[in-house]
């Protein structure tokens, strides 16, 4: 039973996590924000043509991001350090995906036992599965309206073992995915993350009545 309650109190979360966070690599996400922050207005670059080419690279759509400025330029637009970090990404991405998807069948391996086993234990696993994620929320959002920046800081201490991750100024990536850029997205991410435990919350109370 513990490890039945493990895979859906903490497991499940992960999992969902990470499909939020997924989104994020997506190119109707990129659309949504296009021209909401002040480096955008920087950029000489066709945004479209970038966001497809970075985001299709961490999706397995292209191989490389060697890519130019548009799709008849063919000089990099990348510096070889951008290049190296989006690297690194797409590896923490590619295993963060991979244990979402082995945490998301866990997980669903432990409601299909439970209910056959234990319906109780299932209803109140599904009933709290909120409590943990939620205080974890409340902490993470604290600490970004104290000092995003040095949240961010720490984040890519923790993911990334080089440093990379410092980018020149005048960098693609920075024009294109500036700070607040991350700010907004991860305070989105979280609202969803919450928002689909409690519904998980609200349609397990609704079908066990």
């Amino acid at each position: 039973m513990k490890f039945y309650k493990f895979c859906i109190y903490v497991l499940l979360p992960f999992a969902l996590l990470i499909v939020f966070a997924s989104l994020l690599t997506t190119k109707q996400y990129m659309i949504l924000s296009e021209n909401r922050y002040e480096s955008h207005q920087d950029i000489t670059f066709d945004y479209d043509y970038a966001s497809d080419r970075i985001m299709g690279y961490l999706n397995y759509k292209y191989d490389n991001l060697l890519f130019g400025e548009t799709p008849e330029d063919d000089e990099v637009i990348l510096y070889d350090v951008e290049i190296r970090h989006m690297v690194d990404v797409k590896n923490v991405y590619t295993g963060l995906r991979i244990t979402a998807v082995i945490s998301l069948i866990l997980a669903l391996f432990s409601i299909f036992m439970l209910r056959r086993k234990n319906k109780y234990v299932l209803f109140m696993s599904l009933k709290r599965i909120y409590r943990g994620p939620l205080a974890l929320t409340a902490f993470l959002g604290v600490a970004f309206a104290i000092d995003f920046d040095g949240a961010f800081t720490i984040f890519h201490k923790i993911f990334f073992r080089n440093d990379d991750w410092l980018l020149p100024s005048d960098s693609v990536l920075l024009q294109l995915l500036p700070l607040n850029f991350w700010l907004v997205s991860a305070v989105s991410i979280l609202i969803l993350f919450v928002g689909s435990l409690f519904l998980i919350r609200f349609l397990n109370q609704k079908l066990n009545k």
